[in-house]
């Protein structure tokens, strides 16, 4: 006990006002290393990737629930959807906001296991 007390008397900690400032500017070298360090290491390939992920979604979401083998099984599996188009659009169209968000938040937001 006596040795944890001695040890909060003699703090070494660096307050930020004591800390000594340098006012040279960086060299091109410095700036080079600090923009290497902070900045995003993909490539341009995988960033237009990434920023296409939604739209590429929605265009294969919409082919899908565009085919008339899809209307014929929902058809099949929801009687109301003879009745009348509009149900049978409105069911698709919830079925596909669901699909979307599904597949947006379970599958694309996971973090590749390869670190990067």
């Amino acid at each position: 006990m006596q040795n944890s007390t001695q040890y909060t008397n003699q703090r070494d900690d660096d307050i930020i006002t004591q800390l000594p400032v340098d006012k040279t500017t960086p060299t091109h070298d410095e700036l080079h290393i600090v923009n290497t360090l902070f900045q995003n290491h993909g490539t341009e390939m995988n960033t237009m990737f990434n920023e296409a992920k939604d739209a590429i979604l929605v265009g294969l979401i919409y082919i899908i629930f565009s085919l008339p083998q899809l209307d014929e099984y929902i058809k099949r599996f929801i009687p109301i959807a003879n009745k009348s188009p509009y149900f049978l659009v409105l069911i698709k169209a919830l079925t596909a906001i669901v699909f979307y968000w599904v597949v947006k938040h379970f599958y694309l937001s996971r973090k590749p296991k390869g670190g990067a």
